[in-house]
């Protein structure tokens, strides 16, 4: 599934948060984490940091998913609109 997360996220009045760009947050988080598969996570960090597209198989769709689920660092502002990609068919 090609995911694309080159988008500002919205704010509670639905008008985009400047300097906040979903993949490069996404990315961000990815690269600070210390759990998980340190080199599939920084080849997604590098293409989301440039805006790019990623293409993910299903194993890879969910580990992406429990990682934004579960992250601690994301508030239910940012966690939604990046869940909002993930169930995207």
């Amino acid at each position: 599934m090609k995911l694309d997360f080159n988008f500002d996220l919205l704010g509670l009045d639905s008008e985009p948060i400047e300097g906040a760009n979903a993949g490069k947050l996404l990315a961000t988080s990815l690269v600070g984490a210390n759990k998980g598969n340190a080199l599939k996570m920084w080849e997604w960090a590098l293409a989301l940091n440039k805006g790019e597209i990623i293409d993910l198989d299903s194993v890879d769709q969910g580990t992406l998913k429990s990682f934004v689920e579960e992250s601690e660092s994301f508030t239910i502002l940012a966690k939604a609109q990046l869940l909002n990609v993930l169930k995207k068919d």
